[in-house]
């Protein structure tokens, strides 16, 4: 599925993803998302893992870039879990556990160049995430991602959900291709 907003179905609802500047031409920029055979510690499983990219090449500098995960629903509040190079958020409901995680402030500055970032590029909330990009240059490709991944509860083994969302944007991206 390639567009500039995508919507993704959970076991919790549905999970909109969109684009939108103040600046640029995001009129090339496309959402897409795969399965993602996850890469976890052996002895855990998850039973959905799905990658969600943004890729943008814009003809203008870009200016105050926001790509957004919401909640289309009325869900509970979730609970942040991140570590290191991670921001990831959790939600739990009916014995089922959904998480969503895209890469911080430290990794996005090193992969990107601090200087485009925004002071806390990476929010989250109760009705889910967003990445905001203060600048960016013209002629050259962005590309941002989340990972959704779910399972039952009990894990059977825990933090399995978090492992899986925890992905480097290098393999996020060849999954894409």
């Amino acid at each position: 599925m390639s567009q500039n907003e995508l919507v993704l179905k959970t076991i919790f609802g549905e999970l909109s993803f969109g684009v939108t500047a103040k600046e640029g031409d995001l009129s090339n920029g496309k959402i897409v998302s795969v399965n993602l055979e996850p890469m976890i510690p052996e002895g855990m499983e998850v039973e959905d893992s799905i990658v969600v990219l943004l890729r943008v090449n814009s003809s203008t500098d870009i200016k105050n870039l926001n790509f957004t995960c919401t909640w289309n629903n009325t869900i509970e509040e979730g609970g942040a879990c991140t570590g290191q190079f991670l921001d990831a958020w959790e939600w739990e409901k009916d014995n089922h556990l959904l998480l969503i995680g895209t890469e911080d402030e430290e990794i996005l500055g090193s992969r990107l160049g601090t200087k485009y970032l925004s002071q806390s590029p990476v929010t989250m909330g109760s009705k889910g995430f967003e990445i905001h990009i203060k600048t960016f240059p013209k002629d050259r490709e962005l590309t941002l991602h989340y990972v959704v991944s779910s399972n039952g509860l009990p894990e059977k083994e825990d933090c399995s959900c978090w492992f899986a969302v925890d992905v480097a944007h290098k393999r996020v991206l060849e999954a894409c291709e």
